[in-house]
């Protein structure tokens, strides 16, 4: 495939392959703000006439190579995508047109937008979208450009943590206090951890207490709660 080809749905198709027939980039750069974030988007090009056109397109192709990026039209036609973006699409997506915006994520779109428009900077315009599948999220995060109506359709895909004791410990807890909050989600009382622990009630207590003023909590569900939200596994 092409660095750029034409879909017949009329969005175009990025791609690395091919990117050196792409001429010296000559734009500036362009913000982006969200009501969290501000983003800055820069075609690299000979602007000065001193940066290497071979360096700027290994970026660009390592760019394209991994980052899932759709810019749409207010209506909702898909202008151009990455092949990484289109990648992520069709795996969280069944089933799907190719090159475009799937039902689900239409309805989003148009959502967010809906929310943005008429609500100003009401924050819930600019929440991202998270799917999970197979231990695995993908974020999908909305970036406005009013200007010119479109919008940049930002896809990332991570790894989802498990709720295990080494996990707990990556919160700033210490083992024992790990080990305490993992058996609380399991539903086990204070005596019931102390016996599987091999202590006393009062040490549980004193765990208890410890964890608590780490996650700022005062409870034992809000405690697993945060947990969850700190992990990444519910959304806050």
């Amino acid at each position: 495939m092409n660095s750029q080809t034409q879909n017949r749905q009329g969005a175009v198709i990025l791609t690395s392959e091919g990117i050196d027939k792409f001429p010296p980039a000559k734009t500036e750069a362009k913000s982006y703000e969200n009501c969290y974030e501000h983003y800055t988007l820069e075609a690299l090009g000979d602007r000065t006439g001193n940066e290497p056109d071979t360096l700027i397109k290994v970026i660009v192709k390592q760019i394209l190579d991994r980052v899932g990026a759709i810019v749409v039209e207010i209506t909702g036609e898909v202008q151009f995508m990455t092949q990484r973006a289109e990648e992520l699409l069709s795996q969280y997506f069944l089933p799907r047109i190719p090159y475009s915006l799937p039902e689900s994520l239409q309805h989003w779109f148009k959502d967010r937008i809906a929310r943005l428009t008429f609500n100003g900077a009401d924050p819930s315009g600019c929440l991202p979208l998270h799917i999970q599948q197979a231990g695995r999220q993908l974020n999908v995060r909305l970036i406005p450009d009013p200007i010119n109506e479109q919008y940049l359709l930002l896809l990332e895909e991570k790894e989802l943590q498990s709720f295990s004791i080494p996990t707990l410990e990556l919160l700033g807890l210490t083992k024992r206090e790990a080990e305490v909050l993992f058996w609380i989600a399991k539903d086990k009382s204070n005596a019931g951890i102390a016996k599987v622990l091999g202590c006393s009630e009062g040490t549980v207590r004193k765990h208890l207490e410890h964890l608590y003023g780490k996650l700022n909590v005062q409870t034992r569900t809000a405690a697993v709660m945060v947990a969850l939200e700190k992990l990444g596994l519910v959304n806050g």
